[in-house]
């Protein structure tokens, strides 16, 4: 999606790290003027921690109440009770999401990832006809880009042989769009981007196996004369024909419910309320349900049949085109109970545009897979969007309850759940997850499943983990091209090693731009092995900071890191607001220089690197590493620098603001002192000088906020988090 070829193979390849003076002699030369001494002899032991949390299993329930086909409304935590099992358990967490209050842009609404509407548009490609599957390709496209709401989460996948997922979660509609039409027939070249978590297109799910084919069992026919034996023979190999197409088909819907199994494992890995839109013609009904899934025109030959039987010929009738393919029955029910332990409803749309009695043999296949999972099906439509306005009006409204399992064992065994709502009126419908399984550990996890947890929190923005880390992104104006906005990742280096016992550090880092709108505009990715026996100990001391950036077009942008440990699944996300320059006037993050020697420092590699700017970071004209998350003790002073562009010429004033994790302001919480001759002017202006945190901020973190005033009266504002030691 950006012409970075610098982005080719992103995922495969893997920097190893073999001492820590390597790193921290990169840091010197690149900071050759700073003064490494700076806050070096800080007392560790004054610093708070923060990573010593006992570990606590959380269970997130989105239930939506229906009344009269309409979402009710304005209900509390009181009005519901909890069963886990048959034991009722305390609500912990309660939240309310309606999406018809919930407006603005995707990236600007926070809203819990439980809470959210997931839709994962589910292509048949192997049961459906190429005419078929292009209404299928515009019923979607209609869907998500006028129905479904800008904060809806959307994935593509595709059955061909086997499940693959062709665009994980995403709220980018472009992306959506591209995938739609391509299906995952993606050209790949060089130099083309290729996204590990899914977010940009791209196919990484696993093979799966197709399953063993089931065949048909033979009969043989007997007659008593020359007539009847040319008949008989004629009617046994129209059967051992019919019996060998049906045992094809058999070994098809094996292998599609195989996949569909796979694809329910998928879903069960996502977090929230799940619908899948499986757009298909259908599977053949005869073989599920034998002739239960007869049309008209197949009658003829059940009367045959009949009269066989009656008359003592049984070794003429075929059982399974009678009775159907238990098999294939059991497979299906095994599919449809995973769904619906996976909370996930299947949205069945027959796309084969033909009229009931001539689609009658495939559509009683998706009516079962809609009916059994909760779900609806569409069929006859001219708009998806229209025909799935009411569902989509129904699941508008959701409440997130939360509780804490008591006594929860590793077992495996699924774990039953009721929600109830007192005092419901009589036909309110409450809609909730079944159940949820006791959580796996890391390493229990496929690379498919964390791939797809990864990508749907960093489409979520909401910052969590056990990893303490923080981002720091910025935007200067280039020589050419777009616009150099470098990202400083730190993490601390505790949590990174916690729970490893080998010689090597693996460290997975996923960053995304999105802009206003959730379009990914730029992700760079990038997986380390950091030799501990050389780099441990600066690890240890502190973390290690990564060096990225992305390169982009002037506007605002959410810039969000996932960072990992890929051995013990440990990670953290982490999210920023990025201001890239244009024509008018912006002020970066307040930027706080720290030692260089402080963390271990990497980068990207020299290929990946900008060669057309400057360093960004100067402090009268020296350079500086500037903190992710500034540290700054109680009443303490701290270098400052204030980077705006196209401010208006001339004296500018400085007010600075301390908010606490509630949004409240902290009275006095602590003041910005320019240097002295400090004035704005030019395309780019650095204002240079001291923050002096107030003496009675208690030690925790907090967002530091700075206004600029300048000649023309225009007050330009930015932010920081800060900690306060």
């Amino acid at each position: 999606m950006n012409d970075h070829s610098r982005f080719a193979s992103p995922l495969t390849r893997v920097q190893l790290v073999r001492t820590a003076a390597a790193a921290t002699c990169t840091a010197a030369l690149l900071l050759a003027a700073a003064d490494a001494d700076a806050q070096r002899n800080r007392r560790r032991q004054a610093q708070p921690q923060f990573s010593d949390a006992t570990t606590v299993t959380v269970v997130e329930v989105p239930v939506q109440v229906i009344s009269s086909g309409a979402p009710v409304r304005d209900l509390t935590r009181d009005d519901f009770e909890l069963l886990d099992g048959r034991r009722p358990v305390e609500i912990t967490g309660f939240d309310l999401v309606d999406l018809s209050l919930v407006e603005g842009k995707p990236t600007q609404k926070q809203i819990p990832v439980a809470a959210r509407r997931h839709f994962l548009l589910f292509f048949d490609l192997y049961f459906t006809a190429p005419d078929s599957v292009g209404r299928a390709q515009q019923a979607a496209a209609d869907l998500v880009l006028t129905s479904l709401h800008p904060t809806d989460l959307v994935a593509v996948a595709v059955f061909d042989t086997r499940p693959r997922l062709v665009l994980g979660f995403t709220s980018d509609r472009s992306q959506l769009r591209q995938a739609i039409r391509s299906l995952g027939q993606v050209q790949v070249g060089e130099t083309v981007v290729r996204d590990p978590l899914g977010l940009v297109i791209s196919d990484i799910g696993a093979a799966l196996a197709a399953g063993d084919e089931v065949a048909g069992a033979t009969q043989t026919a007997g007659g008593i004369d020359a007539g009847a034996m040319l008949a008989e023979t004629r009617r046994e190999l129209q059967n051992l024909q019919e019996q060998a197409e049906r045992g094809n088909e058999a070994s098809r819907i094996a292998a599609m419910t195989q996949g569909m199994s796979a694809l329910s494992d998928w879903m069960a890995s996502v977090e929230g309320r799940k619908h899948v839109v499986f757009l298909s013609e259908g599977m053949p009904t005869r073989v599920l349900y034998g002739n239960q899934g007869l049309t008209d025109e197949d009658r003829a030959s059940l009367l045959a049949d009949s009269e066989a039987v009656i008359q003592g010929r049984t070794q003429e009738v075929d059982q399974q085109s009678t009775f159907g393919d238990s098999s294939a029955q059991s497979a299906m029910e095994r599919m449809l109970r995973q769904f619906r332990e996976a909370n996930c409803t299947i949205q069945a749309v027959d796309v084969s545009g033909q009229i009931a009695g001539e689609a009658g043999s495939r559509r009683g296949s998706l009516l079962q897979m809609a009916k059994d999972t909760g779900g609806e099906m569409f069929s006859n439509f001219t708009n998806l969007g229209d025909a799935m306005e009411e569902m989509l009006e129904r699941n508008s409204v959701t409440y997130l309850l939360a509780f804490q399992p008591g006594n929860l064992k590793q077992d495996g065994k699924f774990r039953r759940l009721r929600v109830r709502l007192k005092d419901a009126p009589r036909g309110t419908q409450v809609v909730h997850r079944p159940g949820y399984y006791p959580p796996r550990t890391y390493e229990q996890t496929s690379p498919f499943e964390r791939a797809l947890g990864s990508a749907q929190a960093v489409m979520g923005g909401v910052e969590t983990g056990d990893i303490d880390a923080a981002v720091l992104a910025t935007g200067f104006p280039a020589d050419s091209g777009k616009a150099y906005a470098p990202v400083l990742i730190t993490a601390r280096g505790e949590d990174l090693l916690a729970g490893v016992e080998g010689s090597v550090l693996p460290i997975e880092i996923y960053a995304y731009a999105l802009d206003e709108d959730g379009v990914v505009r730029d992700f760079f990715s990038t997986r380390m092995g950091l030799d501990l026996a050389q780099a441990g100990a600066a690890i240890r001391q502190s973390g290690i900071k990564y060096w990225g950036h992305f390169d982009l077009d002037p506007g605002t942008y959410s810039a969000r890191v996932l960072l990992r440990n890929d051995i013990t699944g440990r990670r953290a996300l982490v999210t920023g607001v990025l201001e890239v320059p244009g024509d008018g006037t912006v002020l970066q993050p307040p930027l706080f220089p720290e030692p260089p020697t402080k963390w271990l420092l990497l980068r990207e590699d020299p290929s990946e690197q900008r060669q057309d700017v400057a360093f960004p970071f100067l402090l009268d004209g020296a350079p500086f590493i500037p903190a992710s998350r500034p540290e700054v003790a109680r009443g303490g002073e701290a270098q400052i620098s204030l980077v705006a562009m196209n401010l208006a010429a001339g004296a500018v004033s400085v007010r600075a603001q301390v908010f606490g994790p509630d949004g409240e302001e902290v009275t006095q919480g602590g003041e910005v002192a320019l240097d002295q001759s400090q004035a704005s002017g030019g395309a780019l202006s650095r204002l240079n000088g001291k923050f002096v945190a107030g003496k009675k901020l208690d030690p925790g973190d907090y967002t530091l906020t700075v206004t600029v005033t300048d000649s023309a009266n225009g007050q330009h504002s930015s932010s920081t988090p800060i900690r306060v030691l």
